[in-house]
């Protein structure tokens, strides 16, 4: 008489399956979830319920899934290769540091001055003229700002590294204009050198930001135009009226960058703008949000939508989102332009 066969339950056998699967055999949880959703919004089971074995592998592989997850992230997701000890020094490891400090050296007053700003004399009346140290901080405000998803701060950025460029380009094309004029003159046997100081000012940086040392750059490009200059008025070349005139140009051009800075840190970083997020400007917001947005219109006029749907970001950005397409719609939706002095609060503009 053969052998009577083990009922064999099925449940076990059949299951969803996912080709992501983190299991051998592509157990599908998600897929399960919705199989067994009824059941598992129950208390209490009936265990004669066809798919109460299912349930069980369920639960089974649902706790296998935690565990693997929370092995991935003790591990900072090292390959399996790597041992325990190895995969968790990931997590200790120092922040990277300069070795030495940066320094900057300025050979010329104009480029120092420009780096150092200058205050009001006290006792006497009088605006301060902003420096690139001042506004190296205030771009790092600004750098922080972008992390609560603020289109402003993100605007602030764009315009600032776009208005910098700008400078950056102007300095360069006159530069080369007088390099020129003192190359022929080396051509016809008149030998030069670049005007420089005996004993440049040591700068140190250390910013904390990018932007800072953006800010860096444009005073250093200014240091060795000017030093290109004055070595073209020396030999004659260009006239004290011409090469004044040409500094002073290059001077406001770089103090209307920084003053500008200086204007969106002024407002952004008001108690009543500083919460100020994308998610203001979406229909429902609460009042606090429309007055927000209300208010910073009124100061600075509607955000570009390319700034605002993030198409045009900062070269460099704390902004951590990777919006789905639906977030991306709802933003899409969002008008930029209206009537925006009705409502605001005065005391914002103060």
């Amino acid at each position: 008489m053969a052998p009577k066969k083990m009922a064999v339950d099925t449940s076990l056998s059949a299951f969803a399956t996912e080709d992501t699967s983190p299991f051998p055999d592509r157990y599908d949880l998600a897929g399960e979830r919705r199989i067994l959703g009824a059941l598992l919004k129950e208390d209490d089971p009936d265990p004669a319920n066809p798919l109460f074995g299912r349930l069980q592998l369920y639960y089974e592989r649902d706790a296998e899934f935690k565990r693997m997850q929370q092995s991935h992230e003790a591990r900072a997701g090292a390959d399996p290769l790597v041992g325990n000890l190895e995969a968790r020094q990931i997590k200790s490891l120092p922040s990277l540091v300069a070795e030495s400090q940066d320094v900057m050296s300025l050979h010329t007053l104009e480029a120092l001055r420009l780096f150092m700003g200058k205050a009001v004399e006290p006792g006497k009346q009088g605006a301060p003229i902003a420096g690139g140290k001042r506004v190296a901080a205030a771009l790092r405000s600004l750098w922080s700002l972008s992390s609560n998803d603020n289109p402003y701060a993100d605007w602030a950025l764009v315009e600032t590294k776009s208005r910098i460029e700008e400078v950056r380009a102007y300095t360069r094309a006159e530069q080369a204009q007088l390099l020129q004029k003192l190359d022929e003159m080396k051509a016809k046997g008149l030998t030069y050198s670049v005007l420089q100081s005996r004993e440049p000012a040591q700068m140190q940086l250390g910013f904390a930001s990018p932007y800072g040392y953006m800010v860096a750059l444009l005073i250093v490009e200014v240091d060795y135009f000017t030093r290109v200059l004055k070595s073209a008025q020396r030999r004659d070349l260009v006239s004290g009226r011409q090469g004044h005139a040409l500094l002073q140009s290059v001077k406001h051009k770089c103090r209307s960058v920084f003053e500008r800075v200086l204007y969106w840190q002024k407002y952004l970083m008001k108690d009543e703008l500083v919460a100020l997020s994308r998610v203001d400007f979406v229909a429902g917001a609460d009042v606090m949000a429309q007055q927000r947005v209300q208010a910073v219109k009124t100061i600075f006029g509607d955000v570009p939508k390319a700034v605002f749907m993030g198409e045009d970001a900062p070269r460099h950005t704390k902004r951590r989102l990777n919006l789905s397409a639906a977030e991306l719609r709802l933003l899409d939706a969002v008008p930029l332009t209206d009537e925006v002095t009705a409502g605001v609060d005065k005391n914002l503009l103060a």
